[in-house]
Order: structure tokens, then sequence, then C-alpha cells
């Protein structure tokens, strides 16, 4: 055998240098002669690619024919002919062969003849081929037969579509193609709670970046991986580097070449930088951003509100003290007068103005509710029980409109007869609104429809802050199990990652410091202090920062840690001076 295949081997080369000398029907002759003393698969699929070399298509086909009837399950030649009949498009006949190929490294041929057909033959939407789960083990064995990493994106998107994030993440591989390859693993890293990893994966694509000639040639950009890295941080309780991952962007709007991609993240990034500025008390900062985005975005609906807002405080009056009067009487002022003094100021009409243009294109009902919210600040002699008769009146009219208005609307009352004290109607509104949920997403049509077992069940059909006023409300009843059900599912559960103690990011701060304080009298200090930590991290107020620390003092003391304890109380007065009763616990610790 060892003298055939190299006596073979010897008239391919003489067959090899007849057609390089374009002495084609010489090599066709001794082609022929060849053919008789093919022995095993290789030689068979050496004369094939010499037929084919000479255009001699049927006669190639033929010998791969010939050689499948003497070995019918050689994975070599079936790969071959099924590559052949591909490029034919008969993929009828091919899908008699590539169904042979599965599991073997020709899977791919496998994977290409479904998706050939899908496309040509069956008529499948393209969104069908990034939904349908079919689709999965055809796109990882064409990933295997190319090592094209492309494939495995669309593997990556099958498992984040099934809510499997750990199995996305998997798939992440060892390097990475270019800059968009690196950004799109970054953002799986990132919906897989993979913050760390995120943040490399968006080192990657800026090297990638940076090191280019032609950065259009590449669909991310550097606001994209801006806006991630903002995200990736603040997902880890780092505010400050959240905020310097931005600021370059947001600190040079004028001069920013953006992409189509790009106009949907500027606003999110601006109004995120406006937030941190106000809460670090740089208000002259903040308001230089509203101005930027209520002008350049005027139908941005969080801007808008968050202008409004910035309008109404800004134009509120402190109440000063006897000392401060007398210097305005002797004509004096300190510099923090003089700051105060100066401060800016919106105009309440100017931001209402602003809301009722927006509204009037947007029909966006965040703006009907931040309008009515804005009208109630604009005239404070409308007394509590008349806010409390229009809001009824607007609840019964909206009772059949727009879903979405409806909920708003509902989450602005219960808000407003909470903050009244008005527990019972707030309840009582909330159990109506769950019962007419009910009916839509349950399909019941039962008397009494609403029932904590049956809410606690079905907490993913609901708005979290929906399950938030619920949890409230189980606690305030003293609903022991249901209040830490749910908040636990606010806190923990929400956000659709599940890594223990990773905190969701749709929660609020205040969901999380009731259920650490729940935790506290439950006698579960050391899951408190926790989340209290984490709570802190996420929180960008000092006022809040301040009561969190406050309380984490607290839980020290029932320690028995006077240490901690005072260094927390410490820490919670200097964040802010005017929280009275961390600086009473730290006067008292220092004694």
């Amino acid at each position: 055998m060892k003298a055939e295949q190299k006596s073979l081997t010897n008239q391919f080369a003489v067959i090899d240098a007849l057609i390089s000398q374009n002495q084609l029907p010489s090599a066709l002759k001794e082609l022929k002669k060849v053919e008789k003393k093919a022995f095993d698969s290789w030689s068979y699929i050496g004369i094939y690619k010499r037929y084919n070399k000479l255009g001699e298509s049927l006669a190639a086909e033929k010998i791969l024919k010939k050689a499948l009837k003497k070995n019918d399950d050689n994975e070599e030649l079936i790969a071959v002919y099924s590559n052949l009949l591909l490029r034919q498009n008969r993929f009828a006949e091919a899908s008699k062969y590539t169904e042979k190929l599965k599991g073997t490294k020709y899977a791919s041929l496998n994977s290409e003849l479904i998706l050939r057909k899908a496309l040509l033959e069956d008529n499948i939407s393209a969104d069908a081929f990034y939904k349908d789960s079919q689709f999965y083990q055809v796109y990882y064995d064409a990933y295997k037969g190319s090592l094209n990493p492309i494939w495995l994106r669309n593997c990556a998107l099958c498992n984040l579509r099934s809510g499997s994030y750990d199995i996305a993440v998997a798939l992440a591989p060892e390097a990475y193609a270019d800059a968009d390859d690196a950004f799109f693993w970054a953002l799986v890293l990132y919906d897989g709670g993979h913050f760390y990893e995120c943040l490399d994966s968006t080192d990657y694509a800026r090297h990638f970046l940076n090191n280019y000639a032609d950065k259009s040639a590449f669909k991310t950009s550097e606001i994209q991986l801006a806006a991630l890295e903002s995200d990736a941080y603040m997902a880890v309780s780092d505010i400050e580097k959240s905020e310097l991952a931005r600021r370059d962007i947001v600190m040079g709007l004028d001069s920013l070449k953006t992409k189509t991609a790009d106009e949907a993240l500027l606003p999110v990034m601006v109004l995120n930088s406006a937030i941190w500025a106000r809460n670090q008390g740089l208000e002259d900062r903040c308001a230089d951003l509203l101005f930027y985005m209520v002008n350049r975005w005027e139908n941005y609906t969080p801007a808008i509100i968050l202008y409004s807002d910035f309008a109404y405080t800004s134009n509120l009056e402190r109440k000063e003290d006897e000392e401060i009067l007398a210097l305005r009487r002797a004509g004096l002022a300190t510099l923090e007068m003089q700051k105060y003094d100066n401060r800016r100021k919106i105009p309440l009409s100017d931001a209402m103005y602003r809301i009722e243009k927006a509204a009037a294109v947007t029909k966006d009902p965040y703006l009907s509710i931040a309008k009515l919210d804005l009208t109630y600040k604009m005239n404070p002699n409308v007394t509590e029980r008349e806010k409390n008769r229009d809001l009824w009146v607007i609840l019964e009219e909206s009772y059949d409109e727009n879903e979405k208005y409806k909920t708003l609307l509902v989450q602005y009352a219960l808000n407003f007869l909470l903050r009244t004290k008005q527990y019972e109607d707030a309840f009582n509104l909330f159990k109506r609104y769950i019962e007419d949920i009910n009916v839509t997403l349950l399909g019941s049509d039962e008397q009494d429809l609403f029932s904590w077992p049956s809410f606690v069940e079905n907490l993913r059909l609901y708005d979290i802050q929906i399950v938030e006023f619920a949890a409230w409300f189980a606690a305030f009843y003293h609903m022991r199990n249901e209040a830490i059900r749910l908040y636990e599912y606010c806190v923990y559960e929400s956000g659709g990652i599940l890594e223990e103690g990773f905190i969701s990011q749709n929660v609020s701060i205040a969901s999380c410091m009731n259920l650490a304080e729940i935790y506290f009298a439950e006698r579960q200090k050391e899951k408190a202090l926790d989340l209290y930590g984490r709570a802190a991290g996420r929180e960008s107020r000092n006022s809040t920062r301040s009561e969190i620390f406050y309380r984490i003092a607290r839980i020290y003391v029932a320690m028995g840690d006077k240490k901690n304890a005072l260094r927390s109380a410490e820490y919670a007065a200097s964040l802010y001076p005017e929280n009275a009763r961390a600086s009473v616990l730290k006067d008292k610790l220092q004694k």
C-alpha cells in the first residue's frame, strides 16, 4: 500500500505539473488512468480536486459518488460531497449527507445547510435566527468549524434571551477579534453580573480603537465604551469612578463626533452627571448641564423632570436663624450668605412651559404627572383636601385609559396618600390596582382578586415600584414573612442576576434600607451591616449616606463594638452635619 501510495503521489505531481503548463488534455488523460488506482478516501478526494481544476464538474461528482458507495460513513468524503452540493444549492440532497456530520469536526457544513435553507427556501425572518433555540447548536458547530467569533455571539444572544446569563458568559473567547467583538462581550459580561471582567473587556475594545487608523471601521465608539464603563462602576458601587468614566464625554459635548447609536446614550450620560453634581452639592454645575440638556434634547422626559425639580428647589427660601437675620439687617453678609443669595435659580414658569411643550409632542404620561406635581408646588394655597379630591377624580377618569398612565398615576397617588398619612386609603387604592392588573394579566374574574399569597407567587408580573409599595404595606401591617420576601425580591432578585449579595440596579435605596432595618430587628446584624454597606456604596446623596452610616453605628452599638460605632457615627456627622441624630450619637459615644 505504501508503494501504491507513493506511486499515486508521484502521478498526482505529474498531473499537477501538466495543469500548471496548461497541457490540460494530457492532464485529463493521466487523471483517468490514476482513477483506476484510487484505494482510500484521500486518493479519491485528490482525484476529485484535480477534476475540478480541469473544469470537469460531472466527472468530479461522479468520482465522489463512486467513493461513497465503497465507504459511505467516511467523514471526509461526506464533507467534501456535502460542500459540493451546498455550492450548487442542492439542499434536499445535501441534507442526507450533512445530517451524518453532526457532532464531527465538519458539523459546520450542516450548520450552513440549515441557515441557507432557512433563509432561501423557508423564508424565516432575520429576527428568528436570534430567537429560535433550534439554531443554537447550528451556531456552535459553525464556530467550531470556522473559529469565527461571530458564531459565538449568536450563541450568546440565544442564552441571554432565555435568561441563561452564566452560560452566555462562559462562551466568551480567550481573545477578541476587534473592538466590536470586545465590546459585545463586555455587554454580555455586564448582563451576567461580571462587572470587573466587563471593565477589562472595555479596555481591550479601547485598545483596538486607539490602535486602528480608521475608527469608523468599527461600530463601537468611545461614547458607548464610556457609557458601559460608567454603568459597570455604578454596579460595583464606585460612584466616583462612574462619574470619571463619563466626564471626558460630558465635558466635550460640543466637539464630539457621534454615531447614530450614540445619540440615545448621550442624554442619559449627561443626566447622570447632572444628578451626581446635584447630590454632591455642585448646584452651578448641575444647572449648566440641565440647561444644556433641555435646549439640546428638549423632549427628553427625564431631563425635563429633573429641570422642573431643580427649578422648584432653587426657588425655595431657607429658614434663617436670628444671627443671620441680624447680619442682613445690618447690611452685612458672610461668604456663605453671599453664595446662597447668588445661587442659580430657574423660573418655575419656564419649567412649566418646557413640560407642556414636550408633553404636547411626546404624549409621555410621565410629563402629565410632572405637570400635576409642579402645579401643586407652584400654588401653595392648594389644600391637602383639594389635592386629595383632584387625585381621586383623575384616578377615576383614567380608569380605562392607557395602562402606563394609570400605573404612573397610581404610584403618584400612593406616594401622596402615604406622605399625608392616609394609610387605609392608600392600601385600598393599591389593592384595587392589583385587582385590575390581575384581570388583565391572569384572566381572573373573581370578586376578591387580591390576596398576599397570590401576589407573592406572581411578583414578576408587576413593576418593581408596585412590589416596593407592597413590601411597605406588608411591613406596615406587621406581616413579617411577606415583608421580608417582598423586600428580598426587590433588593436581590428583581434585576435578574441571582448572585449572592448582588443588589438589583432597579431597586430604590429606601427599600434596601427598609430590608436592612428588618434584618436588624430580626437580630440578623451581620446581614443588616452587609446590606447597609452595599446600599451606601450605591448612593451619592450625602444626606442619605449619612443616615445609612448612622444606622450602621446603631448596629455596632447593639453589638457592643464601640470603636466601629464611633467611627461610623463620626463619618455620618461629617457627611451631613445637619443629621442631628448622628451628631448626638457621636457625642454620646465620645464620653
